[in-house]
C-alpha cells in the first residue's frame, strides 16, 4: 500500500494522558498524547515528511495547559494495577481542547481527519475532499454531519450507539449483536442519519466490527471477528493500564486514507488488519521504569497493516427486512464450506475455527449460535447471581436429547465462574420413590453451603412420573424455587444459596415441554392441573443442548457440533493433541454425515470404543462390525458414506 503521499488534516479534541505512579516512595508522571494528537503521533512517527508538523515527543505540548489532560493513576507500589482514574481541565474556553494540523501541500484540495470527543462543537472547513469521521464517544453534530455526509466514512464505537438508547446486545452471540445493530440503524431515529454516509464501519471493542457500504443501491453489510470470542474477551485478559485501542485504528485508517474508499474494506481483509492493529496495541507493556529515562512511551511502527488472517462473512440484507432473525456466521461463510471447515477441525483442532463466533468454558466448546446464546444467558445469570446478596435458589431447566450432554455445559461453565467453589450434585428424580428422597436431597444440598461450597444441583428426569401421574414431581420444586425452603417430615427448612438445574428427561427441548401451553381444552388444563406453568414461571434461564443430530431440516450446524464432539473423543480416546492419530478421511466423512446417532453423544462414542486402534491409526478395517454399528446408527447408510 502506498502511504507515502498522505495530503491529509487532522482536526478535532485531543488531550494529554498524564500516567502517575510511585515507585520506592517517588512520584512521577509520564505523558502520552491522546485523541486526535495521538491519531497524528501514530501517523507522523512513520510518515513525518508527509504532515506539516510533528506531534509526538513535543515536550512543550507535553506539559503544556493548553489541553485537556487525564490523569491516570496506573500502579501502586504493593498491588501492581491500575487504581483510578480521573479527568483534569484547564480553565478557560473549550476552543483550548481543538486541535488541527493542515495538510502539508495546502495547495492541493485535502482530505480530513475528524476526531469527536464531543468536548465542544467542531466546525469543518469546506474545501475537503473525503472525510473519516470517528469516535468514541459521541454520535456525530447532525448539523456538522450534513455537509459532508455524502463524502463521509463515519467509524464509531457500538458503546456510542447504545449510549443513545440503542438495544444492541452484547456477550449473548454475534449474530445477534450484529441483528441488532442493523435494526436499530433503520428503525431508530436517532441514528438513522448515519446512513447516509456511503460507508460506516463499527466496532465492538477489539473483538469484531460491522462494516456497512451504502455506495451501492443495496446495503451491504459485513461482520468480521477475531478470535471469534464475545466482545470485550480481548480486554478480559490484558492487565493494567493501557491506550484504548480505538485511537490506533483510527490511525491505520488515516494512513491508509485512499484505501478507505476503495471499497476494500468490503472484503474484510483491511477490516481483519484494523482489529490486529487494536490487539496489537493491547499486548504492548507500557513501561515505566525511573525518571531519568525518556518522558515517553514508544509505540510499534506498522510499516505495512498486518497480513490478513481473519475470516468474513456477510449479512443478507435490503433497505427492508434487512436480516433474517435465524441467520448464523457458519451458513454465510463465502469462503469455505461448511462440510471443509468440520473436516479440518477434526485433524487439526482449534485453528481452525479462529474468527468463527465461539465459546469456551474448561472443556465445553460450541461454535453454534443457539447454544452460545443460551450458555451465555445462563452464565450472566450465574454470575450476576453469584454476586446477589440473595439466598433464593437461581432455578433453570435443561433440555435436550438422550446423550446430548445436559448437565456438561453448565456444570463446566459454573465450574469456571467459581473455580473450586461449585459442588456438583446429581439426583435421578426418576429414581425417587416418595417425598422422603426429595427431603433427602435438598438436605444434601444444605450440608454443602455449610461447607462452604455453592452447590449446583442437577435434578436428572425432573419430569418423570410420579404414581402414574404425568410430570408429578414438578409441583413438589415450586418450595425451594419460589421461597428457598423445603418440607420434609421434620417441618419446613430453609434451602440456602444454590443454583437448581432441572434436566428433562421426556422432551428433548422446552419448546416441547411448554407446548401444552399453547394448546386449548384438556392438554392445557392437564399441564395446569401438575401446576405446569407455576414450574415455569419460576424459571430465569433454559438451554436447549442440540447435541450432534440435526434439530431439523434447516440445521446446517450439526455438523460442525459433531466435528468438535468427534476431536474431542479423539483427545480423549487416543491422546489426540501429543500424538495425533492418523484417522483415515473416510471414517470422518461417515462420522460427520452419517443421517443420525440413535442415542446421540453416547452412540459416537461408543463407536470409538468399540473400535480397534492399531499402530496408533484409526482405519475403516478397524470399525466395529456391521452388527454393532447398527445399535447406535443405520449402518447402511454408514457403511455407504464411508465408501465415498
Amino acid at each position: 500500500m502506498d502511504v507515502g503521499k498522505i495530503n491529509l488534516a487532522i482536526y478535532g479534541h485531543a488531550h494529554v494522558e498524564v500516567l502517575t505512579y510511585t515507585k520506592e516512595g517517588k512520584y512521577y508522571e509520564k505523558y502520552v498524547a491522546g485523541g486526535a494528537a495521538a491519531i497524528h503521533r501514530f501517523v507522523s512517527r512513520n510518515h513525518p515528511e508527509d504532515l506539516s508538523v510533528i506531534f509526538a515527543g513535543d515536550e512543550n505540548f507535553n506539559k503544556s495547559m493548553e489541553y485537556r489532560r487525564e490523569y491516570i493513576n496506573v500502579y501502586d507500589d504493593d498491588k501492581k494495577k491500575k487504581i483510578s482514574h480521573h479527568l483534569g481541565y484547564r480553565e478557560g474556553t473549550s476552543s483550548d481542547n481543538i486541535y488541527y494540523v493542515p495538510p502539508r501541500h495546502l495547495d492541493v484540495a485535502m482530505d480530513l481527519m475528524v476526531w469527536d470527543d464531543g468536548l465542544s462543537e467542531l466546525k469543518l472547513p469546506d474545501d475537503c475532499c473525503t472525510v473519516l469521521w470517528a469516535s468514541n464517544k459521541v454520535l456525530p453534530n447532525k448539523e456538522q454531519f450534513k455537509k459532508i455526509h455524502d463524502k463521509c466514512f463515519l467509524f464509531l464505537n457500538a458503546d456510542v450507539l447504545r449510549a443513545t438508547g440503542a438495544m444492541i446486545t452484547s456477550q449473548i452471540s454475534w449474530e445477534r449483536t450484529a441483528t441488532d445493530l442493523i435494526w436499530q440503524l433503520q428503525n431508530n431515529e436517532a441514528l438513522s442519519y448515519l446512513l447516509q454516509a456511503p460507508h460506516l464501519l463499527i466496532s465492538f471493542a477489539e473483538d469484531g466490527a460491522v462494516y456497512i457500504n451504502n455506495t451501492e443501491k443495496q446495503m451491504k453489510a459485513s461482520l468480521v471477528l477475531t478470535h471469534g470470542d464475545v466482545e470485550g474477551s480481548l480486554r478480559e485478559n490484558v492487565s493494567g493500564y493501557f491506550t484504548d485501542p480505538f485511537v490506533f485504528m483510527v490511525g491505520s485508517m488515516s494512513r491508509g486514507f485512499t484505501y478507505v474508499f476503495d471499497g476494500s474494506l468490503g472484503d474484510g481483509r483491511d477490516l481483519g488488519r484494523l482489529l490486529e492493529v487494536a490487539e496489537a496495541f493491547m499486548e504492548i507493556d507500557i513501561k515505566l521504569k525511573d525518571e531519568t529515562e525518556k518522558n515517553e512511551v514508544i509505540y510499534p511502527v506498522f510499516k505495512d497493516w498486518p497480513a490478513f488472517i481473519i475470516p468474513f462473512f456477510y449479512l443478507e440484507n435490503s433497505n427492508q427486512a434487512v436480516v433474517e432473525d435465524d441467520w448464523t456466521v457458519t451458513t454465510h461463510l463465502t469462503n469455505k464450506l461448511i462440510s471443509d471447515v468440520a473436516i479440518d477441525y477434526v485433524v487439526k483442532g482449534a485453528e481452525v475455527i479462529e474468527g468463527l463466533p465461539q465459546l469456551s468454558f474448561g472443556a465445553l466448546t460450541t461454535i453454534d449460535r443457539w447454544e452460545i446464546e443460551s450458555y451465555q444467558n445462563i452464565r450472566n445469570l450465574i454470575v450476576d447471581y453469584v454476586n446477589d446478596d440473595k439466598t433464593r435458589p437461581l432455578s433453570i431447566a435443561v433440555f435436550g436429547s438422550p446423550g446430548s450432554g445436559k448437565s456438561f455445559g453448565v456444570t463446566q461453565i459454573a465450574q469456571n465462574i467459581l473455580p473450586g467453589k461449585i459442588e456438583k450434585l446429581e439426583f435421578n428424580v426418576s429414581q425417587f420413590t416418595d417425598l422422603t428422597d426429595l427431603g433427602i436431597a435438598f438436605q444434601k444440598v444444605r450440608d454443602t453451603i455449610l461447607g462452604g461450597k455453592l452447590p449446583l444441583v442437577f435434578f436428572d428426569e425432573f419430569d418423570s412420573d410420579r404414581d402414574g401421574l404425568a410430570l408429578g414431581w414438578v409441583k413438589n420444586f415450586l418450595m425451594p424455587m419460589q421461597d428457598g425452603a423445603f418440607k420434609d417430615e421434620t417441618g419446613i427448612h430453609p434451602v440456602g444459596k444454590c443454583i437448581l438445574a432441572f434436566a428433562g428427561g421426556t422432551a428433548s427441548s422446552f419448546e416441547a415441554f411448554t407446548q401444552p401451553m399453547n394448546d386449548e381444552g384438556a392438554a392445557y388444563e392437564k399441564f395446569k392441573n401438575i401446576k405446569g406453568p407455576d414450574f415455569i414461571s419460576r424459571l430465569r434461564g433454559t438451554i436447549n443442548v442440540l447435541g450432534p443430530n440435526p434439530k431439523d431440516e434447516a440445521d446446517k450446524n450439526y455438523i460442525l457440533r459433531r466435528a468438535l464432539l468427534l476431536r474431542s473423543l479423539c483427545e480423549r480416546k487416543f491422546n489426540y493433541k501429543q500424538n495425533p492419530t492418523p484417522v483415515s478421511e473416510s471414517i470422518i466423512h461417515a462420522m460427520l454425515n452419517v443421517p443420525k446417532y440413535k442415542h446421540g453423544a453416547r452412540s459416537m462414542e461408543a463407536i470409538l470404543d468399540m473400535s480397534r486402534i492399531d499402530n496408533n491409526k484409526w482405519e475403516p478395517s478397524f470399525l466395529p462390525s456391521y452388527s454393532q454399528l447398527s445399535l447406535h446408527v443405520d449402518a447402511d447408510a454408514f457403511l455407504e458414506l464411508l465408501l465415498k
